[in-house]
């Protein structure tokens, strides 16, 4: 399989979990929060660890169970949904059941004393270069319709005023919609700088930034068209963007860990003086179908603990994991994409990367922790034929 189709494919599976989480997004009572003791140990770190809402089943329980293991080997959690247009639109008003999910991410958050970071996504995951979940009467459109522009807006500061959260994403792999549709793309920008206005004015402490997908921005997909790192698409944002946020999944492009360059992310500081933030990471710990990747568990550790000396040499203001557990309903295409992302199984058991993530859970948060000098990587022993 080409991988642009493998990026396809992976992209349809992350926003399809996305969808189907709408349907057990219900939290316990705070009474019934398993509480870890956690050691201290080892030098401060300045960013947050934290998961996004991806649970290891479909249930109430298991997106209980999310916010649990990130309050217990973290500090934050990512909630990510789609625009919900229909709630917007001229004519509508938000509804009950969209305003108690709000609430509820709140509580839990607060109830495990996690910061609440959310993503709210106008794009089809699966297809960037247009609008997720449009109402009949707009679709095919984009954000340069008045109705839908003011709609985003509306959202946003729904959100702000409602979840209160201390991050908020607008807009997740923005770049990618760049690439797929130009003009698309320039009516969000135009859309983002209104809603950035409007958050702030509702909720100013609230960081506002979008989200950009750190493989395509560097044009290294494979079997895409190639092209240069796409540095130049930050200079729309101007002093509307608090924060440089990527996701990045490097397993799905490199075979093994060790694959990835020098540099790799800490060479974003040489491109913007913003804080660099990991808004969703991910490295495979199996092969899968097809020959997608082919890491394994001693691969998926290596990474993470690359990355993590990479989140101290930036300073970084968090990095977030893309899944706590493996989600055990990702037995079937296009779920099975995801299978091996989590850091613990799907029955809870710890892989070889969960040691270094919690270790550096251990470690003490202190914001202003300032960057830490990387340890450089031993120089490979060359190999010569006899």
């Amino acid at each position: 399989m080409h991988l642009d189709r493998r990026r396809a494919y992976f992209l349809l599976a992350l926003g399809c979990v996305a969808a189907l989480l709408a349907g057990c997004r219900t939290e316990r009572e705070v009474a019934q929060i398993a509480r870890r003791e956690r050691p201290v140990a080892g030098p401060p770190r300045a960013f947050m660890l934290g998961f996004t809402d991806t649970p290891a089943t479909l249930t109430p329980e298991a997106y209980t169970a999310t916010f649990n293991l990130a309050s217990n080997y973290g500090e934050m959690i990512l909630v990510q949904r789609a625009v919900a247009w229909a709630d917007f639109v001229p004519g509508a008003k938000p509804s009950d059941g969209l305003r108690d999910q709000t609430v509820r991410a709140r509580q839990a958050a607060d109830e495990r004393g996690l910061t609440l970071a959310i993503a709210l996504d106008p794009f089809d995951p699966a297809a960037r270069g247009r609008l997720q979940g449009l109402p009949p009467r707009y679709a095919g459109k984009t954000l340069g319709d008045a109705d839908l522009r003011k709609a985003f807006v509306a959202d946003a500061v729904f959100v702000a005023r409602t979840a209160k959260p201390a991050y908020l994403a607008l807009g997740l792999e923005v770049n990618t919609t760049f690439e797929r549709n130009p003009d698309g793309y320039l009516a969000f920008v135009e859309a983002y700088k209104e809603a950035y206005d409007a958050v702030k004015a509702t909720a100013p402490e609230t960081k506002v930034f979008p989200g950009f997908q750190h493989e395509e921005l560097l044009g290294i997909l494979p079997n895409l068209p190639p092209h240069p790192p796409r540095w130049q698409l930050l200079e729309a944002y101007g002093a509307k963007i608090d924060l440089f946020a990527i996701t990045t999944y490097p397993s799905f492009v490199y075979e093994v860990a060790r694959k990835v360059p020098p540099g790799y992310y800490t060479d974003i500081a040489k491109q913007t003086k913003l804080p660099v933030a990991f808004l969703s990471a991910g490295f495979a710990s199996a092969p899968s179908r097809e020959h997608l990747n082919s890491s394994t568990p001693p691969e998926q550790r290596r990474y993470l603990q690359r990355l993590i000396e990479d989140a101290d040499a930036l300073a970084s203001p968090f990095l977030i994991w893309y899944a706590g557990r493996d989600p055990g309903f990702a037995q079937s295409p296009p779920f099975d994409l995801l299978g091996s992302l989590g850091l613990r199984d799907a029955r809870d058991q710890a892989k070889e990367a969960w040691e270094a993530w919690e270790a550096a859970s251990n470690r003490p948060l202190d914001p202003r922790t300032p960057p830490r000098t990387p340890t450089p990587a031993p120089t490979p022993t060359p190999v010569t034929s006899r």
